[in-house]
């Protein structure tokens, strides 16, 4: 019941993320999936026709990738060795049958099958995996004697002793360390020689049945013991031994050449998944009947990727794929898992709607670790069954993707794309171009191709679902958007992808607005407040706009002081979302008084000991503010605030006095006025005064009288006051 209700809930989930994303499918595709197609040459199931010329053989194969890449995809997986033969020009096995009508045959006109699917490949943008088998030698015994299907060049003929018979089939034994020294430099060869991506295994592994390998066993064993299991886990070691070697040669030779491996798609039926996954008993597993330790492959980090062949509808009794799926989801140990759909299926039992691969992406999409899938296989696709490839065009697949990111390979990325610029074509098209980076001797750092970004938004987010525009096929500096409608306007940037699709630095924003903003004002009138007035730039725009919409106003000065009193001109700037700028003067009014005071001292003098002994401070504003005064120094004032204060002084000396005058606005200025004081006191409440005598040697003479004589003296020539000599 638990399985049921799991299996419930995972189909729920998985037709509800599928309705969703091909209902509204503008911004649903993640960023990175890997979406790939098999090509099958063997049998000539999908390439190539053997009684083609090579010249209609490229036509065709250029057409399956045409097809592909319209779909949506962006990785193939062209089988280039099905039967210990070759796609490609080999030393080491002969011509494929299934090219020339002749094992062993070469093609004429020469050429070579793997470098043209290469090429056309990356041209389309996509990434290119090397599918082989790595132990089928022949595929039905009932045909070995055929010497068009066999030449004298393949292994069945020049080592027959390596072939290993499995009801009708022959494979090469994989219990035989030259078997595996053989494999290994097929391998390399396709390596070395090629720039290829990836180099694919698929499920065939040792077939099921009984396997008579009693002599390999005998010259090897290894230490594992003759009993069923020992002899099991002596199989699944063989096979261990190769899997390790070829990722061990290929990460010595291109550490950036993935390699991965398509299993069938049970590993072992458990109900604990620690040992296997929610499977019928009696289903095949690979694990046990084909003695390939999948888990074991990815845990140690033989393999790059494993890519199991689910080829269950969702909610099939025994094998479900809504149960499969989340439990490789769980076995992924931190590398890639993609999930080979079965294609071939449409239309049949249980798979008779187009949700049901729509169902079972939209499943792997939910799954943390499921990193995309590839479908099985390109005639299926093309066929169409139920329009199920129509709706990935339209829905699913309607977005590019970028390939997932194997860290564990190296992060080195190019250097960021340099000085992005737009412009504007025919039918609202915006053209992109851009400058390359400078490239690098470090593979990693080769620019492959681009990544077109697009949002409404300029602070992009590059990973976020939609934002993902194109993705260039080759490494042209350049990219024409055609699907902007009239009025719309974007934000675009640009990364640099390695062969690893790892992405550089970002480069500058751009947008496809081209049309500067209209700045208009009108008059304002600020107020001083405290010295100071502010003017924000909604105060004197006067309705500014833009075909996309302003995003700020500025202005060029915004506060103002005393000394601005008056009428004051300034800029108001108006920048749109583009980046694009106009502007416009405006008058602003400044209203405030600076003060214009003056201050006065009803005597310029006073004498100590006659006389007033103080003298009144005046301060006035001519020009009428209505100011404040504050005097300074206060010492001897009788009020330091005020338009009147007192000086009364105690010593003799010349004494200034400054009144500072603050206008209701804020506004200050000062005057000054100066009091002489003179000290003519003598004690006892006498005057002193000066008389000049006209004798060079005494020329004056000082006398202390009473303060009614003062007046006598002063009219005699005397003068108030200590003569000093």
């Amino acid at each position: 019941m638990k399985k049921l209700l799991l299996a419930a809930a995972a189909a729920m989930l998985a037709a509800s993320l599928s309705h969703a994303a091909y209902a509204s499918p503008q911004d649903v595709s993640p960023k990175r999936e890997l979406r790939g197609v098999w090509i099958s040459t063997h049998l000539s199931l999908d390439w190539p026709n053997r009684l083609q010329t090579p010249e209609q053989q490229r036509a065709a194969l250029a057409a399956i990738l045409d097809h592909n890449k319209a779909t949506g995809m962006n990785a193939a997986f062209l089988q280039v060795r099905s039967q210990a033969d070759a796609m490609y020009p080999s030393d080491l096995e002969p011509w494929s049958y299934y090219l020339t009508n002749q094992q062993g045959s070469a093609p004429a006109p020469s050429w070579d099958p793997l470098e043209f699917a290469i090429a056309e490949t990356r041209k389309r943008g996509m990434e290119f995996h090397a599918w082989i088998n790595p132990y089928r030698a022949v595929a039905t015994v009932a045909n070995e004697g055929n010497n068009a299907q066999y030449a004298a060049t393949h292994v069945s003929r020049t080592h027959p002793e390596w072939l290993l018979q499995v009801g009708t089939v022959k494979i090469l034994n994989p219990g035989l360390p030259e078997v595996r020294e053989h494999v290994v430099k097929v391998i390399m060869d396709i390596v070395n020689r090629y720039d290829i991506d990836g180099l694919h295994f698929d499920d065939y592994f040792y077939p099921n049945g009984v396997i008579p390998d009693d002599a390999a066993y005998n010259a090897d064993p290894r230490g594992f013991p003759n009993t069923a299991a020992g002899r099991a886990d002596w199989r699944r070691d063989n096979v261990n031994l190769l899997i390790e070697r070829v990722n061990a040669s290929i990460q010595a030779a291109k550490p950036w050449v993935k390699f991965g491996v398509s299993p069938s798609g049970i590993y072992r039926s458990s109900s604990d998944p620690a040992v296997g996954s929610p499977t019928a008993a009696g289903a095949l597993q690979h694990y046990t009947h084909l003695f390939a330790d999948t888990r074991k492959w990815i845990e140690q980090g033989w393999v790059d990727y494993l890519a199991p062949q689910v080829y269950w509808y969702m909610g099939q009794a025994g094998s479900d794929y809504s149960l499969l799926a989340p439990w490789w989801n769980s076995n992924a140990y931190g590398r890639h898992m993609y999930i080979g759909l079965a294609d071939y299926k449409m239309n049949t039992a249980g798979w008779t709607s187009p949700d049901q691969i729509n169902g079972q992406i939209a499943l792997n999409r939910s799954l943390a670790n499921v990193s995309g899938q590839i479908h099985f296989r390109h005639a299926f696709l093309q066929a169409n069954a139920l329009g199920y490839r129509t709706s990935l065009m339209n829905g699913l697949y309607r977005r590019p993707a970028l390939l997932p990111i194997m860290a564990w390979k190296g992060l080195g990325a190019p250097a960021a794309p340099i000085a992005l610029a737009a412009s504007i074509g025919q039918d609202n098209a915006v053209q992109l171009a851009w400058n390359a980076p400078g490239d690098s001797a470090d593979e990693f750092e080769k620019t492959r191709r681009y990544a077109i970004y697009r949002s409404e938004q300029r602070d992009m987010d590059l990973d976020a679902p939609g934002t993902l525009l194109a993705a260039t096929d080759i490494a042209t500096p350049a990219f024409a958007d055609t699907s902007v409608e009239a009025g719309k306007y974007y934000y675009y940037t640009v990364t640099a992808l390695n062969r690893l699709s790892v992405e550089s630095a970002r480069a500058n924003t751009v947008s496809n607005d081209v049309e500067p903003p209209v700045a208009r004002t009108r008059a304002a009138l600020v107020t001083l407040a405290n010295g100071r007035a502010s003017l924000a730039p909604a105060d004197v725009d006067g309705g500014s706009s833009d075909n996309w919409g302003v995003e700020s106003l500025s202005l060029s000065r915004s506060s103002f002081a005393c000394s601005d009193i008056g009428t004051q001109r300034v800029q108001l700037s108006a920048v749109d979302k583009a980046g694009l700028s106009a502007s416009a003067e405006a008058t602003v009014e400044v209203v405030g008084v600076m003060p214009q005071p003056q201050a006065t001292a009803d005597a310029a003098a006073i004498t100590l000991g006659y006389g007033p002994q103080s003298v009144v401070l005046r301060a006035s504003d001519k020009a009428g503010a209505g100011a404040t005064y504050a005097w300074s120094p206060a010492e001897g004032l009788s009020t330091a605030s005020g338009a009147v204060t007192t000086f009364t002084p105690t010593a003799a000396g010349s004494f200034s006095f400054v009144v500072q005058a603050a206008s209701p606005q804020g506004c200050y200025a000062q005057a000054g006025v100066t009091v002489a004081v003179i000290d003519a006191r003598c004690g006892d409440g006498k005057v002193a005064v000066c008389h000049k005598t006209g004798s060079s040697t005494n020329p004056s003479s000082q006398v202390c009288i009473a303060p009614n004589a003062v007046e006598a003296h002063l009219k005699k020539g005397a003068s108030l006051g200590a003569c000093t000599q």
